[in-house]
């Protein structure tokens, strides 16, 4: 374990001594290694160092730190002698038993190697006496020494020039050498020898017996302490006078094995070392508590009685000096009030009774007024007006009375006003104004016109006393909200801030002393500020109070003081200070108070990384880019009441903080982002509100991926990736845009024959609808003849009923007319199949088809004594929608049956390259040469006017064989006949 910290604890103190706070520190309660303290010595940087017999000890008023053969590297041994050196050239050596000389330099040890340890502190050396070991060198303050060698004396220039020498033979075992300011004495026998200039002088000592006495000098720090009767002496120098100097008295220095001494002479601290006890430190105690015959030693209100001394509500007197007086009156009250008028009465209450002690009968006798409610204030104005506070039970409400001569032996108390509060202490600095304070803040009374006005910001809490010193500085104590300061001009009131503990939020009192100081009083102990500080913080001029505390360790019997009562407090004549508390009066004289500031250096004593001490060189402090947590030890040696030392720390860098308050010894940070940071310590030194600073260096360096070479590199291979990744992407999109471009064309050319062939569509749609239009118009003609004829023929048949002849032809006129109606119906059914069926069909016989087709026209032929002949190659089989090409068939068939009388109709069939041809031909009539002409020319069977009269055989035959992707060929000769072609491709069966 590399150092181990000891926390401060009393392990037991003295038989209560009422001046002096005397604390034990020893191994019996971890405090030290070891209880023999041989050696004590304060360097220049405030640290006490102890050398024991298990370690060389360092304590800076809060905890000890030990450094042995675990934590200092080269100590051969734990057991350490005594210290040598000079405390003001920051050079102090300890010596252990194996002759390892320590060095203590910037309040840390270190061994010196043996080849280079000074020649005036090897051990040949050294003049031994009984356990003392004393090296042949003492140095004074200005680094100048005496040397003692070979029964010779002389003293010598910091350059080890020599400035006298003398003879001097002295026993080594029986003499004592010493330093009284700088001034070297010697003691043998009960004799004092003083050298200067070359020479030896007798010197006495005043007030010092010839025999019983020792002498103990701890020559490193020129102090020599002489002991007898039990009382501790330091040797002081008066010009050529010798004279002791009080430390300690009624101790008992050899039952407790007292064998080393130091005496802080700026913090009035003395340190005594035990050879098995430990260490003694002994502080004289700063204030006097007296306790007098009050049975619960409990103390409110006191008022001053003389120059010196006051009277409390017990009725005893103290005076400043701490002797108790004989009682003043015995009249029982509650100890809350008590007021001395300007006659010389004395008054004071219990509960809600008041008391008048008459100054006639030399206050045996007394008067007594009754009131309803609980009586808790007595106050006399400016005018000499005794008024009387009282609560309203149950209420928040108050009442004032004032004491009225009735013109009867005894004045009487009438209401005067009533006040929205319970008035609990009250002041007067100028007429008609009575500042007032209340459970509910503080009031402003104007008394005459009976008004009372708040003053807002001291509101809502308990007020416990008002001190006023000057008309524009009111102070206001608070049991809740610590204390004000209200200006009644321009009415500013200031909250002050309160100490770390919160102690300062239950304020009871505020006395001013004669050095521009305040006294405030709480439950917690005793506060002392400046004036002159707490003003300059209610101007703005600092932003800090600094506040010195004070407990029992300061020579109270309790840290809880009172208060709620009136006066609270009191400045007697000769400037001492009384407070009442819960055992006792606490009395002093303030000026008298040592004061031990916390103006000692901040240091950053060593850090511990990752549970390993690592040493902090120069202010700075270099941790691994990868360290896991770090804790960082910050003291400042003070010997007062740790309460006055608070540290703050605030860390700037990367990471920063603002300004926190330092809990122990420590502060600790875990995984801190690299990079350079300042930790900075601060802390108040004093009543002017100043702060001290002390700055850290803590370096982070980056790892290697943190460099900023790592992120050059990393940007300049990101720039690189980015270039190739946005010349690939460019690469990749120019490639897809060719592609794109190349769908876009194919896309472009498909779009474009589809909108070829949709344009043709549709122009072939719209010449169907034309065409369409056109036979419905044909049909309904064709149809409206036979309808016609048929009417026209039945009338006639009906009218010749009896004319078998008529009747027969007109039958024969009625069934042609019949079956040219069916034919034109069947025509117009089939055709509207066309547009439900597709193109092609399965492979059927062409010769079946027109078997069928001139089966129906067969009787029609035989009547007209006409012939079909059906001449179709029976092998041939065809693919072509069969529904479309019976349409033509039975249409051509038709036609060729409606102009041929007597006469034939040939069906024949044939293939010419690829395609198939089918022949109609018959012997009739023909048609004309512009008929056959139109036919033949037109491909789209546009239909004229005159074309109509053949009925709506060839037009719709002209238009299937559009669908059929077909042509019709016409030849014919009027009266000779007609030769019809249609030519059909080829399909393949499948």
């Amino acid at each position: 374990m590399f150092a181990v910290f000891f926390s401060i604890s009393t392990l037991f103190s003295q038989q209560e001594n009422r001046e002096y706070d005397i604390i034990w520190h020893s191994a019996d309660d971890n405090s030290l290694p070891q209880n023999s303290v041989k050696s004590i010595i304060q360097d220049k940087y405030g640290f006490l160092w102890l050398s024991t017999e298990n370690g060389l000890v360092r304590y800076d008023g809060s905890k000890f730190k030990v450094f042995n053969i675990e934590n200092l590297k080269g100590l051969g041994t734990n057991r350490i002698s005594y210290f040598r050196g000079t405390v003001s050239t920051d050079s102090i050596y300890a010596l252990s038993d194996f002759t390892d000389l320590i060095l203590i330099k910037n309040n840390r040890p270190s061994i010196i190697p043996k080849h280079k340890i000074p020649e005036s502190f090897r051990l040949t050396n050294h003049l031994h006496k009984g356990k003392r070991v004393y090296a042949h060198k003492i140095y004074k303050t200005d680094n100048s020494y005496f040397s003692l060698e070979n029964g010779k004396l002389a003293a010598y220039t910091k350059n080890n020039q020599k400035l006298w020498e003398i003879e001097y033979e002295y026993d080594p075992d029986n003499t004592e050498f010493f330093l009284v300011n700088n001034a070297l004495y010697s003691h043998k026998n009960g004799k004092f020898v003083r050298f200067e200039n070359g020479k030896a002088y007798l010197a006495t000592i005043e007030g010092l017996p010839t025999t019983g006495f020792t002498v103990f000098p701890n020559t490193v720090a020129q102090q020599t302490f002489i002991t007898f009767n039990n009382t501790v002496y330091l040797l002081e120098k008066n010009q050529d006078k010798l004279i002791l100097k009080v430390l300690l008295k009624d101790f008992n220095i050899s039952k407790n094995n007292i064998i080393s001494y130091y005496y802080d002479v700026p913090n009035d601290i003395l340190y005594l070392g035990s050879s098995t006890d430990g260490l003694l430190i002994v502080k004289k105690k700063k204030f006097n508590s007296i306790i007098g015959n009050n049975k619960n030693g409990v103390y409110y209100a006191q008022i001053p009685h003389g120059n010196d001394s006051f009277l409390s509500t017990t009725g005893e007197i103290f005076s400043s000096s701490g002797v108790q007086k004989q009682r003043f009156f015995t009249k029982e009250n509650d100890n809350y009030i008590l007021l001395k008028d300007r006659n010389g009465g004395l008054w004071t209450k219990q509960d809600n009774r008041i008391y008048r002690l008459n100054k006639s009968t030399n206050f045996t006798t007394f008067d007594t007024w009754f009131f309803e409610d609980r009586v808790i204030l007595l106050f006399e104005t400016l005018k000499g007006e005794i008024l009387a506070g009282t609560a309203t039970n149950g209420a928040p409400a108050g009442k004032l009375f004032r004491l009225e001569d009735t013109g009867l032996s005894k004045p009487s108390f009438k209401l005067y006003m009533v006040v929205p509060f319970h008035p609990t202490y009250m002041l007067q600095i100028e007429d008609n104004i009575l500042w007032t304070g209340s459970h509910l803040g503080f009031h402003k009374i104007y008394f005459r016109e009976k008004k009372v006005e708040n003053i807002k910001k001291i509101s809502n809490t308990y007020v416990r006393s008002i001190y006023i010193e000057n008309p524009n500085e009111i102070w206001v104590t608070t049991y809740e909200k610590g204390f004000f300061l209200y200006n009644p001009y321009t009415k500013k009131t200031t909250h002050f801030p309160i100490d770390k503990n919160r102690y300062l939020l239950s304020s009871h009192c505020i006395i001013e002393d004669q050095n521009g100081y305040l006294w405030i009083s709480t439950n917690k102990g005793l506060f002392q500020a400046s004036k002159k500080n707490l003003l300059n913080y209610s101007k703005g001029k600092t932003d800090n109070v600094y506040y010195q505390y004070y407990d029992k360790s300061d020579g109270f019997y309790t840290n809880e003081f009172n208060g709620g009562c009136q006066p609270c407090g009191l400045k007697l004549g000769n400037n001492a200070l009384s407070f009442p508390s819960m055992r006792g009066n606490i009395l002093f004289f303030p000026e008298k108070i040592k004061l031990l500031l916390p103006d000692n250096e901040i240091y950053f004593q060593e850090a511990e990384v990752d549970n390993r001490t690592q040493e902090i060189s120069n202010d700075t402090l270099l941790l691994k880019n990868n360290f896991g947590r770090v804790r960082l030890f910050i003291n400042s040696p003070y010997y007062g009441n740790p309460n006055n030392l608070n540290i703050e720390i605030r860390l700037q860098g990367p990471i920063s903080q603002k300004w926190t308050s330092l809990k122990g010894d420590e502060i600790s940070y875990t995984s801190l982002p690299h990079g350079t940071y300042y930790l900075t310590a601060r802390k108040l030194t004093g009543f002017d509100s100043n702060y001290k600073y002390k700055t850290l260096t803590i370096i982070i360096p980056p790892a290697f991926y943190q460099t900023i070479w790592f992120n050059i590199l990393m940007v300049l291979c990101g720039l690189t990736l980015i270039f190739y990744t946005i010349k690939m992407r460019i690469r990749y999109i120019r490639r897809k845009n060719v592609l794109l471009e190349k769908k876009i064309a194919e896309q472009t050319f498909q779009l474009r024959n589809t909108i070829s062939t949709l344009r043709n569509t549709k122009e072939k749609l719209s010449e169907e609808i034309i065409n369409h239009k056109k036979l419905i118009r044909t049909i309904t003609h064709d149809i409206k003849s036979p309808l016609r004829f048929l009417a026209l023929t039945g009338k006639h048949a009906y009218q010749n009923s009896n004319n078998i002849k008529v009747v027969e032809e007109d039958l024969k006129s009625i069934y042609t007319s019949s079956f040219q109606l069916y034919h034109f119906v069947d025509n117009l059914l089939e055709y509207t199949k066309v547009s439900k069926q597709e193109n092609s069909s399965e492979p059927y016989s062409l010769y079946t088809l027109a078997e069928e087709k001139t089966t129906i026209f067969l009787n029609i032929a035989s009547s007209q004594k006409t012939e079909i002949i059906n001449k179709i190659d029976t092998t041939l089989v065809l693919s072509t929608n069969k529904l479309l090409l019976s349409i033509i068939i039975h249409n051509l068939l038709d036609n060729a049956i409606k102009n041929t009388f007597n006469g034939r109709i040939v069906l024949t069939s044939g293939k010419r390259d690829e395609n198939i041809f089918i022949r109609i031909k018959d012997t009739g009539k023909g048609m004309s040469p512009e008929l056959v002409d139109f036919y033949n020319t037109s491909k789209n069977s546009k239909t004229q006017e005159g074309v109509r009269k053949i009925g709506m055989g060839l037009p719709m035959v002209a238009e299937l064989l559009i669908i059929l992707n077909g042509s019709m060929h016409i030849e014919s000769t009027v009266q000779l006949g007609t030769e019809i072609t249609i030519w059909l491709q080829e399909e393949k069966s499948s």
